[in-house]
């Protein structure tokens, strides 16, 4: 009777443990696509945040079982696999704009000044930055000033630059 106890703790610990992260979504007419360096599992809870802009609440929150894999797609410029998941049905009708930003494994998410939000996750608050290049949509993930992730959304079109250096470290060169 007593080792039941521990054996719930041992299988709760990897749950407290899924690292949290960030990623792209985009709406289509066949439903919704997902881009990450997150390998999903049963244990992650992705918000799919839209731009401030668009839509002022709060994000909409997603389980991963309501994703199947696609296939990934490399991105050069980080020198990195960025996964691909799909789910076929549509969010939020609240949402007009087709893309937007998922953080992964948060517990709380909240709108920070200047496009940016906070994450909770495992007690620790997280800095989400979001600015455009020429191209596209930068979005890191920052851990005070550490740089725990970063990736680039290319939109196909021209677009009025917004990044600025953060002055973050990024944790992969140290």
């Amino acid at each position: 009777m007593k080792l039941l106890p521990i054996i719930y703790l041992l299988v709760l610990s990897p749950l407290a443990q899924a690292q949290i992260n960030i990623g792209f979504y985009k709406q289509e007419k066949s439903g919704l696509s997902l881009y990450t360096t997150a390998p999903l599992t049963a244990i992650h809870r992705i918000a799919l945040c839209a731009d401030p802009s668009d839509n002022p609440s709060a994000c909409y929150w997603l389980k991963s079982n309501e994703f199947q894999q696609a296939e990934a797609v490399d991105d050069v410029m980080a020198e990195q696999t960025v996964m691909h998941y799909r789910m076929s049905r549509h969010i939020s009708p609240g949402i007009k704009t087709g893309q937007g930003i998922a953080i992964i494994n948060a517990e709380q998410v909240r709108r920070s000044a200047n496009s940016s939000f906070i994450a909770i996750a495992q007690r620790k608050h997280y800095k989400i930055l979001i600015c455009t290049g020429v191209e596209g949509i930068n979005l890191e993930l920052l851990d005070g000033p550490r740089k725990l992730h970063s990736l680039y959304f290319y939109l196909g079109y021209d677009t009025l630059p917004t990044c600025e250096n953060t002055g973050s470290i990024d944790v992969k060169s140290h």
